[in-house]
């Protein structure tokens, strides 16, 4: 048995061994590993390792810890297990605990370390289908936390939402409006949203992928909206392989705190899925929420579950 570092192995070898586990219901791509692991700066290269027996693959783990120098709060004292994966047929030896042990070894003055809900993550926690997992990382010292989901609706043929509100506050934004997202998500909900959209704003991008709200001209609010066409693969996007037709992601949404009661957020989401079906999306998927309730008025139902968990380390 042998360790050698996750970015040496072919990509091609890591998608096989991921879709032999998972790809039923998270299939994995070439161009996804590489965007979300591979070409992470958050990517701790120490920690992030693989198995291999007799020079063939049989696990791998990837860890992150935030590093990059970024105008956005994003913690350094998270660690993240991106993901862990073990070949079916090599389980039961040991080597899903040395990997583990291993990646968290590997951080630098954590206070927390959590599954998922990395920087470009795959997962906001273990799938909860995923019941032997989630009692294998208990055993490890992790703690069941909150559930998460995600919510999806086919829209093809569908009438657009009629909005309580006038269409004038809701638009496409543009290129130049970017800076004013960038300060709106500083201010109102800085961390990993403002991080995302100061990522995407990096990419000498158009502005297309948010649905912006407006009040005398000035920004209050926001929905990410996500297609084929966009320049990088969004979470909500992530496994569309699964859809023989194309599909279409939102979120995250937000708007300005003070602005609230007045159907603006719902017209929100309803302006983005408006958009996203005039661009010819069947199926739209919503990720990593607990808004069941809120999404499900307009149509959307529970598509998949997450146990979000995490484990706090002692200085």
């Amino acid at each position: 048995m042998k360790l050698v570092k996750v970015d040496e192995i072919k990509v091609n070898q890591i998608v096989e061994l991921w879709n032999q586990c998972l790809g039923n219901t998270f299939p994995m791509t070439e161009e996804l590993w590489i965007q979300n692991t591979l070409h992470d700066l958050n990517l701790q290269s120490t920690g992030s390792v693989a198995v291999l027996e007799e020079e063939k693959l049989v696990g791998f783990v990837v860890a992150k810890q935030f590093i990059e120098k970024t105008p956005t709060s994003m913690s350094q004292e998270i660690g993240w297990i991106q993901c862990l994966l073990v070949k079916p047929e090599s389980r039961g030896k040991g080597i899903g605990k040395m990997l583990l042990q291993h990646a968290e070894s590997s951080f630098q003055d954590v206070k927390e370390i959590r599954l998922g809900r990395d920087p470009w993550h795959y997962f906001p926690g273990v799938p909860l289908e995923q019941t032997d997992t989630i009692k294998w990382f208990e055993r490890k010292g992790y703690v069941k936390e909150s559930i998460e989901i995600d919510l999806v609706k086919k829209v093809v043929d569908e009438e657009p939402f009629t909005l309580s509100n006038s269409n004038n506050h809701f638009r496409v934004l543009k290129k130049e409006d970017m800076p004013q997202l960038l300060n709106f998500l500083k201010d109102v909900f800085p961390g990993r949203w403002h991080y995302e959209a100061y990522r995407y704003a990096q990419l000498n991008s158009t502005g297309r992928e948010f649905m912006g709200f407006f009040i005398d001209g000035k920004l209050k609010g926001f929905c990410r909206m996500n297609d084929s066409q966009s320049p990088v693969i969004a979470q909500n996007v992530y496994w569309s392989h699964l859809f023989s037709s194309p599909l279409g992601g939102i979120g995250p949404l937000g708007i300005d705190r003070t602005i609230r009661g007045k159907h603006f957020g719902l017209d929100l989401v309803k302006a983005a899925v408006n958009e996203l079906m005039k661009r010819g999306m069947h199926f739209i998927v919503i990720d990593w929420t607990q808004l069941e309730t809120f999404y499900g008025k307009l149509g959307f139902t529970k598509w998949k579950e997450y146990q979000t968990m995490s484990k706090g380390v002692k200085s």
